[in-house]
């Protein structure tokens, strides 16, 4: 399957008319990889090119290669300098966009929103201590607060083994929430 070398412009008016194809059946695979120099001697042993910056190459600037392709018969690319990349990427983006806009679905946000409120609601009600009668501590009748009965036994039994899960529950939340902090910072 023989590749077109084609411009950034030419490549952008070639990517409409493959979008345009591709709305009714089909798909558009794109990439993009740093342009490699010179011989195949420069490539690792998977064929990529070394990242690290030895020596003059330090500060040596590549063009960015652009691939699309929808698997069958269509294949060109473009290369860009870095100094266009700027502008290429501003249209680049705005037609991918356009492109892709229509066929997307829009997020439900009343879903969301309640998912979220069910959760502050359950995160809330973690955090608060049980009472007598599975009545949060607060506003839990009791004996120091004017109530007839003293608890029984195995009220009070009943009453610390709900808090203990509490506890358990609430731990293992935040130990979650440690180690989901702990791989965001360290990505």
């Amino acid at each position: 399957m023989p590749q077109d070398l084609v411009d950034p412009d030419a490549f952008l008016e070639r990517l409409t008319q493959c979008f345009e194809s591709a709305t009714t059946k089909g798909s558009v695979n794109l990439t993009h990889k740093r342009y490699t120099y010179g011989p195949a001697t420069d490539l690792d042993q998977d064929g990529d090119a070394q990242m690290e910056s030895q020596g003059d190459e330090a500060e040596k600037e590549y063009d960015v290669l652009i691939r699309c392709t929808d698997g069958l018969e269509i294949n060109f690319a473009t290369r860009i300098p870095p100094s266009q990349l700027p502008q290429f990427h501003a249209r680049y983006g705005s037609l991918l966009k356009a492109s892709m806009a229509p066929t997307m679905r829009k997020r439900d946000k009343k879903k969301e929103k309640a998912k979220a409120e069910v959760l502050a609601k359950k995160r809330k009600e973690l955090y608060e201590d049980v009472a007598p009668g599975g009545r949060r501590a607060k506003g839990a009748a009791g004996v120091a607060e004017g109530g007839k009965k003293k608890l029984g036994h195995r009220q009070r039994q009943r009453i610390q083994a709900a808090q203990n899960k509490k506890i358990a529950e609430r731990e293992r939340l935040e130990e979650k929430e440690a180690v989901m902090k702990s791989s965001t910072v360290s990505s």
